[in-house]
């Protein structure tokens, strides 16, 4: 479910400042709610999620608060060490803010996409209300991932050659 109208005036200026970075592939509508598109620079996909505010808002932390729902769906597009992930803001004046989801934590970028000094925040994924709380000294992603059954040494029986008569 999306709330509010597109932001088809920032994902035009967001497009632009894209191919800037290097090739730019759009997700199509409706298929895909974590990111609006996909940027393709000479050593790194970037998944990028384009939203606008209402509000002159400056404030690095306000704009990181105000949005916490699509940040969370933008961190579960999984990572490796070529893919990166960034959430992109357009103010109503037409400047935008720029941020790195990382794994655990969320930085400010430039519009060349380099990471700015002096915004760094800890990413805090909130669980879902009825999720029970891990003991102490159990990692989340171990205990979210389910248990499967031990394979077995000879997965495929031996076929037996038979006489034949």
């Amino acid at each position: 479910m999306t709330r509010g109208r597109p932001p088809l005036v920032a994902l035009k200026e967001a497009y632009l400042i894209a191919m800037k970075r290097g090739q730019v592939m759009p997700v199509s509508e409706g298929r895909c709610d974590h990111f609006h598109f996909i940027l393709f620079s000479e050593n790194r996909i970037t998944f990028v999620k384009v939203k606008r505010t209402l509000s002159e808002i400056s404030d690095s932390k306000e704009i990181l608060q105000n949005y916490e729902r699509e940040i969370r769906h933008l961190a579960r597009v999984p990572l490796n060490a070529v893919d990166a992930r960034e959430f992109w803001v357009r103010s109503p004046r037409g400047t935008f803010h720029f941020f790195l989801i990382e794994k655990d934590r969320i930085r400010g970028l430039q519009a060349d996409g380099s990471v700015m000094t002096g915004i760094d925040y800890p990413l805090e994924v909130s669980k879902p209300k009825g999720v029970p709380a891990l003991p102490a000294g159990k990692d989340s992603a171990v205990a979210q991932m389910p248990i499967l059954p031990e394979p077995e040494k000879n997965p495929v029986p031996e076929q037996v050659p038979t006489k034949e008569e």
